[in-house]
This record gives structure tokens, C-alpha cells and sequence, in this order.
């Protein structure tokens, strides 16, 4: 009777099935979640693919434009052949373009060598661009010193490009440089003069320390005070940019 009595006050355990069983209505559910994931999945594979025949059709119609470039460049000379070789000689990265970057920071590229426009002059002068360089240099001849008004002043030629003849320049000494050359020991003071510029579509109320470059390739070197937060260099390059002469020149 012991057992008997024990036996009818137990009460049945769950089972392991019991415990996780579901409904039909549950399992509903999660075969729809399930569905909507895969045709997620499917989704974002088929534009994956998409994007990827986008983006080699991209390379290839730019591989095209190289070169046409490159076959344009042979037919021309001078300046034109350089900027077009510069051209061909851009490389697209595997990611995102440097174009893209380019556009969106709203900078101008030039090359390792470009010609810039005095406004004072209306000429343009050959220039080495040189992010190393604080400071702008341009090529003077026989410069002299003098005072106007009480303020230091300073006299100067410059000799043009294409016939070597001296144009004479008069500007307001706006402090004195020392400039220490690899050259020598000893640091040179160079007189500091602003003149007004354009490089592209960039134009600058820029600063100019005075010396004689005759010995040097370059009239004007274009340094960082001229290149800063508004000029990316692009040393594969040279001549990128046009100038107001080019542009008014008959094509």
C-alpha cells in the first residue's frame, strides 16, 4: 500500500522533447525569418556581381582612354606631349579611384614643372615645384635697394623666358629672408617681396624671396607657402595646368 501511495502522489517529469517543442505557429515564423534572410542573401550577391562587372567595365573603358593617350601623345610635341604622356601615365588603384579623392577635396593637381602666371607681367614663367621649399623663389637681376615714402623698397629685372629681354620691376620689401643653401655654411639674406600669381584656376597674393637664379633651370620655384591647403603635386607630371596666355592663344 506504501508503494502504491507513493507511486500516485509523483508527478511526471518533462521529458527533453517536451522541453523544447514548439508550436506550429513558432515554427511559422522562423521558416519565414529564414526565407527572408536567404532572399536577402540572394539580393546582395546579385548586386555584388553587378557592381563588379560595373567596375571592370569601368577599368576597361579607361584602359581604352590610356590608350588613346598614349597614341595622341606620339602625334603631338612639346608641352602637349608631356601633359598627354602624364596623363597615360596615370594608374588606377584597386580601390576607390584618386580622382574621387581628388573631387572631393576640391584641390588642384599640378605637375613637377609648370609655368606660372605673373599678373604684374602678364607672362608666364617657368617654376619648379618644390614642396620642400617654405618659402617662393623667383629669379632677379640686379637688385637694388632703396627707400619710397619711409619704407624699404627694392628695384629688379626680370628677363623673359622666350627672348631673354629685362623687364624692370619696382615692389615693397616685405621683410628680409635668411635662406641657408646645401651648398654653404653660411645663410643668405634674400629681400621678401608678394606678387600677385596664377597657377590654374588658383590665384594667390603669394610671397617671393629675391635671388639670382640665372645658374638654374627655373626662374620661380614654387614652394609650400604658395602649395598649401589649396595645391596637390603630382611629381609624374609636368605642365598640367594652362595658362591665361595658352588660353587666349588659337587652337
Amino acid at each position: 500500500m506504501a508503494t502504491l501511495a507513493c507511486l500516485a502522489g509523483c508527478v511526471p517529469l518533462e521529458t527533453a522533447d517536451d522541453a523544447i517543442e514548439t508550436s506550429p505557429a513558432e515554427t511559422t515564423i522562423e521558416t519565414e525569418r529564414l526565407a527572408k534572410l536567404e532572399n536577402d542573401l540572394d539580393t546582395c550577391q546579385a548586386r555584388y556581381q553587378q557592381f563588379t562587372g560595373d567596375t571592370q567595365a569601368l577599368r576597361e573603358s579607361i584602359e581604352s582612354l590610356h590608350t588613346e593617350v598614349k597614341t595622341l601623345a606620339t602625334s603631338v610635341d612639346g608641352d602637349r606631349a608631356d601633359r598627354l604622356a602624364a596623363l597615360a601615365a596615370l594608374s588606377v588603384p584597386a580601390s576607390q579611384g584618386v580622382c574621387g579623392e581628388i573631387a572631393e577635396s576640391g584641390k588642384l593637381i599640378v605637375g613637377r614643372r609648370e609655368r606660372v602666371w605673373v599678373e604684374e607681367l602678364q607672362l608666364a614663367l617657368p617654376a619648379r615645384i618644390d614642396t620642400g621649399a617654405e618659402t617662393a623663389s623667383l629669379d632677379a637681376r640686379n637688385i637694388t635697394h632703396f627707400e619710397r615714402d619711409g619704407s624699404p623698397w627694392v628695384r629688379f629685372e626680370i628677363a623673359r623666358p622666350d627672348t631673354e629681354d629685362k623687364i624692370v620691376l619696382e615692389r615693397k620689401k616685405i621683410r628680409d629672408a635668411l635662406i641657408l643653401q646645401a651648398s654653404s655654411e653660411q645663410a643668405e639674406r634674400r629681400p621678401v617681396i608678394e606678387l600677385g600669381i596664377r597657377l590654374g584656376d588658383v590665384r594667390q597674393l603669394a610671397e617671393f624671396t629675391l635671388s639670382d637664379r640665372s645658374h638654374l633651370d627655373y626662374q620661380m620655384l614654387v614652394g609650400r607657402n604658395i602649395l598649401r591647403d589649396v595645391i596637390l603635386v603630382d611629381v609624374s607630371g609636368v605642365n598640367l595646368v594652362s595658362t591665361p596666355q595658352q588660353d587666349r592663344e588659337p587652337r
